[in-house]
């Protein structure tokens, strides 16, 4: 009895191993080795996806407003003060010594940005980022900049955040 046995591996099928191999090879050279300006704005755009779930989260516990301030060189997010109506004096009494920031314990705690050099923000629709107890908010896009490098988080009408360069 005779068995044509095939031993080794064909011209083709090492072709495309190779091939396969190769394009493996070149995408983790281009995500290595490719901007490192891009690749840390893109670190601070995912961040802050994530701050402003939990921003949305504390805000939703706390039955609170929490506000995102951007600047050139960070940002912080801060309490809103409750709208209340109280006499005047008591008024006056409530308002002194009051600190809305958040402390360095928290993860919603004022940050640099990552980014090296300053970087710009928009947001769309315009106006501050308020979360509030609203479980769903309004679609928005937010853009930073840095240099001529840009990056888009959008926000869904669910609340999911998605980072886009």
């Amino acid at each position: 009895m005779r068995i044509d046995a095939q031993r080794g591996f064909t011209l083709l099928e090492m072709m495309v191993v190779l091939l396969i191999m190769g394009i493996a090879m070149g995408a983790a050279s281009v995500s290595a080795f490719g901007d490192p300006g891009m690749r840390t704005l893109r670190q601070d755009a995912h961040r802050l996806a994530g701050l402003f779930m939990a921003a949305q989260t504390e805000a939703r516990a706390g039955g609170g407003r929490i506000a995102w301030r951007p600047g050139a060189q960070g940002y912080a997010f801060e309490r809103l003060p409750r709208p209340l109506v109280l006499p005047a004096r008591m008024a006056v009494r409530s308002a002194g010594g009051r600190d809305d920031r958040f402390g360095a314990d928290s993860p919603l705690r004022p940050r640099s940005w990552l980014s090296s050099g300053p970087v710009s923000v928009d947001i769309r629709p315009a106006g501050a980022l308020v979360f509030g107890g609203d479980w769903v908010g309004a679609p928005l896009e937010i853009t930073l900049s840095a240099g001529d490098r840009t990056v888009r988080i959008s926000r869904s009408g669910s609340g999911h955040y998605e980072v886009r360069p």
